[in-house]
């Protein structure tokens, strides 16, 4: 799991900062850390090139250039290569940003006397303008404090997003024999299993969507209490979970159980709850799961092929509100700097 990117000046300064997933450390102590480690590695030469180290349980990939560092701290489980090829796309898009900011006014910026004289002399030679007193420099304002710069990365973190993020990883959980499977069969449009085959382990799929072109990969889990260990280490790792219910009376307690597991995992997870099996006679109406879950339920009957849109459009509004909680995070971590 990728834990935070970092982009730093030559000066040391923290230009461009983004979290994601829970760690058992600060981000002020993360983001300290990484600074250190760019001021470190500019001080040896400022030469372009690329390293990486591991850290007790962390892995840090640095990549520097002539004007800008990046650091990226993930797991150890993530693969080095992998990473280090989307940081270098990180860096050259960084780098783009960058030559604009030095070619436009900072603010605060003095316009030299001798540019202006310059200026004056070849508008004079042109016979456009009459020999004017020689202009002070200047300074270009921008409201009421001109010591405040906006900083050139404000909107790029839907860049390294799409960057570093090109799938959502989707866990799909629930009891024994609540449609799990069927849930997954319909998103990716598969035909619905005949008999009630049950899933031993983890079955994984990947489907393209639509939305900011992703490709999701979708982890299917044996709902049997035997299998239920090995959720929590993929419970880290996805984006969002959906929890499925049949719908039941007798279901909904060990749903809930569910759901609260899930946050006592990862307290910050985006859950989706299906109601399932809408089409049987003992199956409680949505309002009714919503009422007790404390959350939305949507109502779905996943063995039928023609609920297949309404159910892309329950991941998709899903997936856009993930996409809003992570910039969210990101702007309320660059006011609190």
């Amino acid at each position: 799991m990728v834990y935070g990117l970092y982009i730093f000046d030559t000066f040391g300064n923290n230009v461009f900062e983004r979290f994601y997933g829970k760690i058992n450390l600060h981000p002020e102590a993360l983001l300290s850390f990484s600074k250190e480690v760019a001021k470190f590695v500019q001080n040896i030469d400022q030469s372009r090139r690329i390293g990486c180290f591991n850290l007790e349980k962390f892995t840090f990939i640095y990549s520097l250039s002539q004007d800008i560092t990046l650091v990226l701290c993930s797991d150890q489980k993530e693969d080095e290569m992998y990473l280090i090829n989307k940081l270098v796309k990180v860096q050259e898009e960084a780098q783009k940003i960058w030559k604009q900011k030095t070619t436009a006014p900072k603010t605060g910026e003095k316009i030299e006397t001798e540019e202006l004289e310059e200026t004056e002399e070849t508008i004079r030679e042109e016979g456009t303008m009459e020999p004017v007193e020689t202009v002070e420099a200047e300074t270009v304002e921008e409201g009421e404090d001109s010591s405040v710069e906006v900083s050139p990365f404000s909107n790029f973190e839907q860049v390294v997003d799409e960057i570093l993020f090109p799938f959502l990883k989707i866990a799909i959980l629930g009891s024994g024999g609540v449609g799990k499977s069927s849930v997954l069969k319909l998103v990716v449009g598969d035909e619905p299993d005949a008999n009630y085959i049950p899933t031993v382990g983890v079955d994984i799929k990947e489907f393209d969507f639509e939305v900011k072109s992703m490709k999701l990969v979708f982890w299917d889990f044996s709902g049997q209490p035997h299998f239920r260990k090995l959720w929590q280490p993929f419970l880290e790792e996805a984006d969002l979970v959906i929890v499925v219910s049949n719908s039941t009376v007798e279901n909904l307690v060990e749903t809930k159980s569910i759901l609260q597991l899930i946050k006592a995992e990862k307290s910050e997870a985006c859950v989706v709850l299906i109601a399932n099996k809408q089409d049987l006679p003992e199956a409680l109406p949505p309002d009714a799961i919503e009422k007790y879950m404390g959350m939305p339920a949507h109502g779905l009957v996943a063995i039928d092929p023609n609920q297949r849109e309404k159910l892309l459009e329950i991941l998709k509004a899903a997936i856009l509100e993930l996409i809003e909680k992570r910039s969210q995070k990101t702007s309320l971590a660059e006011i609190n700097t």
